[in-house]
């Protein structure tokens, strides 16, 4: 037997290496191996970079192409959560480096048959922190007739965090905040910007916060006055007679900046104007009319082209216009106040057995004053009313002029 085996040992291992080629044919057949490129690039992972470095200048590539040899059922499970490329930062100094990108596989069988980039080029750098202080800067001006009289940050400081080369660049750290047309103070949140001593800003800084809070005080500038409008209507009686009642008036700017090279005369003046005179009689629809202020000798409004006075008039419902006194809450102990103008207009809306029996506790004006200091302010009035089912328009003027003094004001002849 074995001499048998012997003889016909070189038929045997053929027959053997056919037997193999035949099987691997057929799971060839079964199952082909196929190479393709990913269709979506691979993020490129930068590993083990030593605690104080940081990656500088050109930053290196962040993703890259691979191609993968794989039998077509393992194609299925080939993904982007199992392949990958590395760099290893482990042990490295500061320097220029050229690394080699290694692929990484978590499918078997499959092998990473090419891949894009071979090598990558990492510059690292000592990482340095400092804390500087917040300057505001302001771009733009303020609209005709008002400044930026303060500008105010939260936080005061930051701190920075970067590559040494960098950090030592930083000549200030600045909030740009844009005041361009403003009229009122106002606050905004503004990311920080680092600048060298050119005004260069200055990229691959960690700041921390990243944004703060600027609070910026525009004013009026001396001169200027900033004022209410009051719409001017006559013919009033005469709309109601002929069966018809004013629903709502507005004006458009409700508040605008005049111009005196008289000091007295600008403070002489109340806290609103009048526009030109807008006659309603005869009038049985809405109208829209660009008047002008009717201002006194040596006041001159900042911008000339008037103001827009739109009036809605409709059949009679159920309206009547009041007057009411402005009442006073909320003022300090030992402070006193004076109002421009101490009485408002109020158009009220309701079923009229309700309106007809409005008593004067029923209608209240009333400017808040909690929290105000010494000085000149403009406030919106609050109207309350009683009756729920009464509803009121915009009381004109829109804001009261509220001076509030230490000693008791000099009473007007």
């Amino acid at each position: 037997m074995l001499r048998w085996l012997w003889s016909n040992l070189s038929s045997l291992l053929l027959a053997f290496v056919l037997a193999v080629a035949v099987w691997i044919v057929s799971v060839i057949n079964e199952d082909p191996t196929e190479t393709r490129e990913l269709p979506s690039p691979v993020a490129i992972d930068y590993i083990g970079l030593r605690q104080g470095l940081l990656i500088v200048g050109d930053p290196p590539p962040t993703s890259g192409r691979v191609t993968i040899r794989a039998p077509l059922s393992v194609w299925e499970l080939i993904g982007i959560d199992n392949v990958g490329l590395a760099v290893d930062l482990a042990g490295l100094e500061e320097g220029t480096h050229q690394l080699p990108v290694q692929p990484i596989l978590g499918v078997q069988p499959a092998r990473v048959s090419a891949h894009e980039p071979d090598l990558v080029t990492v510059t690292l750098e000592r990482a340095a922190t400092t804390s500087l202080d917040v300057e505001v800067v302001t771009l733009g001006e303020p609209q005709l007739g008002y400044r930026t009289s303060s500008a105010g940050v939260s936080p005061a400081r930051a701190t920075l965090v970067g590559a040494v080369s960098q950090v030592e660049r930083v000549a200030t750290l600045r909030a740009e905040i844009n005041v361009s047309d403003r009229r009122e103070s106002f606050e905004q949140e503004v990311p920080l910007v680092a600048m060298d001593e050119q005004g260069n800003r200055l990229l691959g800084l960690q700041v921390d916060p990243a944004r703060v809070q600027v609070t910026v005080q525009i004013e009026p500038r001396e001169r200027f006055r900033l004022v209410s409008v009051v719409p001017n209507l006559e013919g009033v009686e005469q709309l109601s007679e002929a069966g018809y009642r004013l629903t709502d008036v507005s004006v458009t700017p409700d508040v605008v900046t005049v111009f005196s090279s008289d000091p007295e005369a600008l403070e002489a003046l109340p806290g609103f104007v009048f526009t030109l005179p807008l006659d309603l009689s005869g009038a049985t629809g809405d109208l829209e009319r660009r008047l002008s202020l009717d201002l006194p000798p040596g006041i001159s409004p900042v911008e000339n082209q008037g103001v827009l006075v739109k009036v809605s008039i409709a059949p009679v419902e159920g309206t009547i216009t009041i007057t009411r006194l402005v009442e006073v809450r909320g003022l300090a102990v030992g402070l006193f106040v004076r109002l421009s103008p101490e009485v408002v207009d109020i158009i009220l809306t309701g079923p009229l057995p309700t309106l007809n029996a409005l008593k004067l506790e029923d209608v209240r004006v009333i400017v808040d004053l909690l929290d105000l200091g010494l000085g000149t302010h403009q406030v919106p009035p609050q109207v309350i009313i009683s009756p729920t089912d009464v509803e009121h328009k915009p009381v004109f003027p829109a804001t009261i002029k509220i001076r509030i003094t230490s000693t008791p004001p000099t009473p007007s002849p």
